[in-house]
Parts: structure tokens; C-alpha cells; sequence
């Protein structure tokens, strides 16, 4: 029977608290790094941390709230977990029970709106259960049936590791048939979701395999498709304690606590892999529960790894090296994950940094613009920039009228279809309109000088067209009339009289509408100009409100 372990002294345990203080503030000074590298734009490396994979009943959850050091989850039979439940684990030795936070972000799509009401607020441990089980009782009802998006949750608890945990939904193994078709297909959901979650590089992968004999590789299977030499994978066997019943040897326990490398590769994190076991039972007050609070659950825990110790040393008839016992046990699994973990962030800082002093030097450099434009906002400095300015700007418009091929038609050009869109259709009482075809350069996208010559062919084209309207009789005795020196008729001016007045009801609809369509013309030259101005690097500045007021303004006068 193994002894209950001894407590640390007050001052070892006063050591031990504050090199996990100290621990704790590490990660935080990484995550203000990292998250002030978001906040500027920069794409920061991602914060190391743990991703359990495993099968659904390989323990998986009960190990996460083992290394937790207390029991949140619902851990059972069947699928338990539908989404993937990002744990941030703070060691605060003032907490002496769990303070927990479900963090912004943790939305599940429809229900997001809904979420963020309860996100971002501390919560006790019960409403964190409650929650978690109502995403999973919501999921099963599903037609996904799972979601790869993360539940979010801080946690500070004087018995919790530094360490970022992500629990994810156990996989399956379907029976095959056709009748079973369903659970294939969530089989194929789970395995794509933990997939997704493991891909990332920085991803520490804690792969749990529940077998006795290292060849079945179950989880391992699904983790080599990612991380094919496991060379970011901690293995771990769980339920040791249920697998040393099993063995009948002494070697066949030397075989299982060091694999051959035909069946382990030797590039394993660690080199090894641990072997846990967590005590069955809940944490709780009602006769069902075996543990009445998280303190009897962590001290289960802790004699457990020491009679694992004392059953492995029995069955192999010698005491455990030291190499094999720093692989037994949750807390030395705890203990092997925080240093990995730490040396991950330390190595995780150099590329964050870079990012930073990048954007320092260009918000100094910007600074020192914005200094200078300040320097220069006086009278006689402003009045000459924007004669300057006004002076560019007559000038490209100039250009772009007498013709040029600087602006880029494929952005700037109009063919005539456009044209007639935007700018107005040469129509009259006829109602006649010039086909496309028998238009010079209907098809090409043209501005300035190029388009007014098209919209005056146009307007010519239309003009002669139109037939000349009949003259009645009335309106040439009407428009013969008595001179003012002698009662007789001036023929010349009644026939200039008609055709003034023909004319003119007959070609001044067209004369508005040409221009309307020569003024649109126009319109369309001043962001061309704009665009010659900050190509040639005549604009004021990219910061100045000038060019747009000179834009306004301009548009304000055309108008």
C-alpha cells in the first residue's frame, strides 16, 4: 500500500509559489506582446499551447481536469465534447478556488449575439459546467453535430498549471455497414475538426492512446497525418493503473514502459511516453460523488502515481529508475508540459519583436511627417502650396484634353454604352438614336480630349439626321409683316424669322443635352487629374485635407 506523499515544507512551498508566479507573469508579458503585434497590424506568431487528442474513451477529459488540478467537464460514456474547449490555466496561489472567465470570441455562429452577453465576465464554476453541457445538449441536436469553433475560458486556481489547454472532441471508431453510416460520417467530422486544431506548427500535441501493446495505433494514426516523426507529440498512456492488472510478465511491463523502436519512433517529445492514471469519481456533495471537494480529488491523484510506482516496481521485481519515474504519473506530465510550454514562448518572442520594431520605425517616421506638415501650416506657406497645387492641377487638366496616354484607360476609359449611361442619350421628338456600329470608336474606352471628339461626332451625326420640319402656310403669313418705314413685306427677314424659329425648336433640346454630356466629360477629368497629380508626386501630401476640399470645390463649380 503506497504512503500518502508528504507535504512540502513552508518554505519550499514559498519557493515553489513564486517560481510559479514568476512563471505565470511570463506568459502574460508574451500574450501583451503578442496581442499589442495584433492590435498593430502585424501577423504574430500564435501562442504556444497543448492540444489533446484521443479517442472517446481514452480518459481524455479526465486528464485534462487532472492536470487542472479540479473537475469542470463532463466526463462519461459516448461524445461529451462537441467543441473544442480552449482552457487558459493561470497558477494564482490567492485563488483557492477556481476563478473562472469565459472569454470574447467563444460565439458558435447563430448563437454568437447571445454568447458575447455572458463573454468577457467572471462566472462561477457551475455556470461554466452549465454552459459547456448546453453547447454540447445544442450540438447533439445539430445537424453538424459538432462545431471546430473554440470555447474560450481563463481560469486562475492556486493548483493549476501555466499552461494553455485545448480539450478537443474524443474521435471515433465506427463499426463498418452501411447501417452506420451516421456515425462514419461524424467520425469523419471529428477527425477533420482535431485535424485542423493540430495542423499549426508552434501546436504542442498530447496524444492519448488507450492500449497495452504499443503496435495498436490508434490516435497515432490520425496524429501522423499531421506530425508524421511526432516530433511535437507527447504520447501519453492513460489508465495505467487499469493495464498493469493486465500484464502477466516482467517483460512484458519492460517492453510497455520502453518501446522498441519498430513500434515507437525515438524522435518522440520526451523520447518516451508517460503513463498516467486518474481516479475514477466526482467531485461533489450529493452520495454519488466520491470527492467532496477538489483537494481530496488532487490528493487521489497524487497517491495514485505513487501506487502505480509501488504496482510497476512489483510486477518487475526492482525499484523504478529515476528516468522511468519522472514518466509516471499526471503531476510529472504537468511538470514536463510547463517546461516545454515556457521554452516555446521564450522561443516565440524573437519573432514577435521584429514585428514590433518594424512598426515603431514607421511610427516614428510618420511622426516626423506629421511634424513637418504642422511646421508648415502657416499663411504664407498654405497660400503658396495651393497656388502650386492649383497650377498642377490646371495644367494635367490641360493635358488630358489636348490628349494623353499616362492614365490607364482600363480604369479611367468610357465606352460609348457608358457614356450614354452616365452622362445622358442624345433623344428628341423622333426618338432616334444612332446605332453603336455607325459610331467612330463606340467600342473604346476613351477620356478626355478623345471622348469630347467622340461626344461631338455623336451630336453631328444625330443633327444631320434629323429631317427638316414642314412649314405651314399660317406660320409664313404670320411671320409676314409691316415694316416700320412703309406697309410692305420684308421677305428676308420672314424667311430668317422661320428659320430661326424652326431652328431653334427643333436643335435646342439637342444643344442642352450636348451639354449636359460635354459638362459629364468634364466632371470625369478631375479624379483623372488627381490621379496624374499623386503618380507624378505633385499632391500635397497623403495626409493633406487640401487636394479633396480642391476636389469638392471643383465639383461644387462644374455642378
Amino acid at each position: 500500500m503506497a504512503t500518502p506523499p508528504e507535504s512540502l515544507s513552508p518554505a519550499a512551498a514559498a519557493v515553489e509559489d513564486d517560481w510559479e508566479e514568476a512563471r505565470g507573469l511570463l506568459y502574460e508579458a508574451y500574450n501583451e506582446l503578442q496581442g499589442l503585434a495584433a492590435e498593430l497590424g502585424g501577423a504574430a506568431a500564435p501562442a504556444p499551447a497543448v492540444v489533446v487528442v484521443g479517442h472517446q474513451t481514452d480518459g481524455k477529459s479526465a486528464l485534462v481536469e487532472a492536470l487542472m488540478g479540479f473537475q469542470f467537464n463532463h466526463v462519461g460514456g459516448g461524445t461529451k465534447t462537441r467543441r473544442p474547449v480552449a482552457l487558459h490555466l493561470r497558477f494564482n496561489p490567492r485563488c483557492h478556488a477556481p476563478r473562472c472567465r469565459l472569454l470574447a470570441g467563444s460565439g458558435a455562429g447563430d448563437d454568437e449575439d447571445e454568447e458575447a452577453g455572458v463573454a468577457g465576465r467572471a462566472m462561477p464554476l457551475a455556470d461554466i459546467q452549465a454552459y459547456i453541457e448546453a453547447e454540447n445538449m445544442r450540438l447533439e441536436n445539430d445537424p453538424s453535430q459538432f462545431s471546430e469553433k473554440e470555447i474560450i475560458i481563463r481560469i486562475e486556481y492556486k493548483h493549476c498549471p501555466n499552461l494553455t489547454i485545448i480539450d478537443t472532441p474524443g474521435l471515433i471508431l465506427p463499426a463498418p455497414g452501411r447501417k452506420n453510416r451516421v456515425l462514419q460520417s461524424q467520425a469523419c467530422a471529428v477527425e477533420t475538426l482535431v485535424r485542423a486544431k493540430i495542423k499549426h506548427k508552434e501546436t504542442i500535441i498530447l496524444c492519448l492512446e488507450d492500449c497495452s501493446d504499443w503496435s495498436n495505433a490508434t490516435t497515432r494514426r490520425v496524429v501522423m497525418q499531421v506530425d508524421p516523426d511526432l516530433a511535437r507529440t507527447v504520447l501519453v498512456s492513460t489508465k495505467l493503473d487499469t493495464k498493469i492488472l493486465q500484464f502477466a510478465r516482467a517483460s512484458d511491463v519492460e517492453v510497455f514502459l520502453h518501446p522498441p523502436t519498430c513500434a515507437l519512433d525515438g524522435s518522440l517529445l520526451g523520447d518516451y511516453p508517460f503513463f498516467t492514471s486518474v481516479p475514477s469519481g466526482r467531485v461533489g456533495s450529493c452520495h454519488e460523488a466520491v470527492f467532496r471537494s477538489n483537494e481530496e480529488f488532487k490528493k487521489a491523484i497524487s497517491l495514485r502515481e505513487l501506487e502505480d510506482v509501488a504496482s510497476l516496481e512489483d510486477k518487475l521485481g526492482r525499484g523504478l529508475t529515476k528516468e522511468e519515474k519522472n514518466r509516471i504519473g499526471v503531476s510529472n506530465l504537468r511538470l514536463f508540459l510547463e517546461e516545454l510550454l515556457r521554452k516555446r514562448y521564450i522561443e516565440s518572442v524573437p519573432l514577435i519583436i521584429p514585428l514590433l520594431e518594424k512598426e515603431h520605425r514607421g511610427a516614428t517616421r510618420k511622426l516626423r511627417e506629421v511634424n513637418q506638415e504642422i511646421s508648415d501650416l502657416d499663411e504664407a506657406k498654405m497660400k503658396e502650396k495651393a497656388r502650386l497645387f492649383h497650377d498642377s492641377f490646371l495644367s494635367k487638366l490641360s493635358l488630358l484634353l489636348k490628349g494623353m496616354v499616362v492614365a490607364p484607360p482600363d480604369r479611367f476609359g468610357e465606352t460609348l454604352i457608358n457614356e450614354r449611361i452616365n452622362g445622358g442619350t442624345f433623344t428628341g421628338s423622333e426618338n432616334f438614336l444612332i446605332p453603336n456600329k455607325l459610331m467612330p470608336n463606340a467600342g473604346m474606352r476613351l477620356y478626355g480630349g478623345a471622348q469630347y471628339h467622340r461626344a461631338m461626332a455623336e451630336f453631328r451625326l444625330v443633327v444631320g439626321s434629323i429631317r427638316c420640319p414642314p412649314i405651314t402656310r399660317e406660320e409664313i403669313v404670320n411671320a409676314c409683316g409691316v415694316e416700320d418705314i412703309h406697309d410692305g413685306t420684308n421677305y428676308s427677314r420672314t424667311a430668317c424669322v422661320l428659320a430661326v424659329a424652326k431652328a431653334r425648336d427643333t436643335f435646342e433640346p439637342y444643344l442642352h443635352q450636348l451639354g449636359f454630356r460635354l459638362l459629364y466629360i468634364m466632371k470625369r477629368l478631375i479624379p483623372i487629374s488627381a490621379f496624374l497629380l499623386e503618380k507624378d508626386g505633385e499632391n500635397c501630401s497623403s495626409h493633406d485635407v487640401l487636394v479633396k476640399r480642391v476636389k469638392a470645390v471643383n465639383l461644387i463649380e462644374f455642378a
